[in-house]
Formats: C-alpha cells, structure tokens, sequence
C-alpha cells in the first residue's frame, strides 16, 4: 500500500519525465491538411487505422498547434480514436494510449495500462516505447509490471501494422 501511494504521489507531483515533455508523438500522414474534417471521420468511422490516427491528433492538438482550426480541442475525443486506431495495431497509436494513460490526458492516469500499451507499441516496432518502459521500470514494482503483461495480452488487438510503427 505504501508502495503504491507513493507512485502515485510521484506521478503526480513529479511530471517532469521524458514522457511529460511531449505529449503526444507528432507525426501524422498529409491526409489531415488534404482532406476536409468530415471526409477524415468517415474515413476514421468506416475504419481507416491512419484516418483513426490523424483524427485523434487533429483533437488532441486542435488550439495548441497553430496549423489546426476548425476542430474543437478534446482530448476524451483524441483518446476514443487513438484507442480505435491501436486496436488496429496502429504502433504509435500505441504509444499515444500509453502517453495519454501516462498523463491522465482523456483517459484515467494509470501506469499499469500505459505499460500494457507501451509493450504492445514496442513489439509493433515503435522504438520510442522501450524508452518509456525502462522509465516505467524503475517506477512500478514487480507486480504491477506482471499485471502490466497480463492486460497488453488481454487486449484484442489485430495483427500489427509494420507501416504505422515509424517514430516520424
């Protein structure tokens, strides 16, 4: 118990780690610049895992990147559609959920998923994650890197996507 109340003491008054100084990775493909809002959510709706992708940035960077308009800033949405994109094997889709878990930013602040999500980034080849899980190490204890490994096998994620694992 002890243990626990103080990981959550220090990701909450230290957030000053690699993971804190950028968000969210900022690569995303020409379509958003390319193609009207409403023609990237159907795209993202039908299923499209980059479309997904540029989506969740165009919420989750909408009022902070001056290249973005006309999107009202979510980041409840930015998580939705990552997720939904990750669940594609979307690898840095992957890291995003792991990020965003990482921050409490549209989803709960929890290390233990953000692990699950950074091992599955990690594996789909994105080679910023094992940065983050060798942070996440020296921060959880044994169990909750077990049950870390538990929650990344549990989730159904389709067969990874080689061409989203780029760190761009």
């Amino acid at each position: 118990m002890f243990k626990h109340a103080l990981l959550v003491l220090l990701l909450s008054s230290l957030p000053v780690f690699s993971w804190a100084a950028e968000p969210v990775t900022k690569s995303f493909s020409h379509t958003v610049y390319l193609q009207p809002y409403s023609k990237l959510r159907q795209a993202a709706e039908q299923g499209d895992a980059q479309a997904q992708y540029d989506l969740a940035y165009l919420y989750y960077k909408s009022g902070v990147d001056p290249d973005i308009s006309g999107v009202a800033r979510s980041e409840r949405q930015a998580a939705h559609w990552y997720r939904e994109a990750a669940m594609q094997g979307h690898a840095r889709a992957q890291y995003n959920m792991a990020v965003l878990h990482l921050q409490g930013h549209g989803v709960e602040r929890d290390p233990v998923v953000a692990y699950a999500w950074l091992l599955l980034a990690s594996g789909n080849g994105h080679e910023g994650s094992a940065d983050l899980i060798t942070e996440l190490d020296g921060l959880l204890n044994a169990r909750q890197i077990e049950e870390a490994h538990v929650r990344s096998a549990a989730l159904q994620v389709s067969k990874p996507r080689p061409e989203f694992a780029q760190d761009n």
